[in-house]
């Protein structure tokens, strides 16, 4: 999917911003459960319909299904595990 150049799709808050940076690679904002979250694209590949985003040189995709119920991405949509990890300083 060929990303536009026009203005980003989302809000990204500054904080979610530094954690896509810091990731090793391209991310989806993918449906679960417990709502939207954000996990590494080996975990949750994109699909075609994806929206595509560029943040700090990676790519987010956001789910079709998330994507018209997403005012921002923000803390909220990072996975349990990546919160616990953050909370211990790793």
């Amino acid at each position: 999917m060929m990303m536009s150049e026009n203005p980003p799709l989302f809000k990204i808050t500054p904080e979610m911003e530094e954690y896509i940076r810091a990731r090793s690679t391209d991310l989806r904002v993918a449906t679960t459960c417990e709502g939207p979250l954000l996990f590494s694209i080996r975990i949750s590949p994109p699909k075609p319909t994806d929206r595509v985003l560029t943040v700090a040189g990676r790519k987010v995709y956001v789910s079709a299904v998330q994507a018209p119920y997403i005012k921002a991405i923000d803390a909220s949509m990072l996975p349990r595990c990546a919160l616990e990890k953050k909370k211990a300083g790793r």
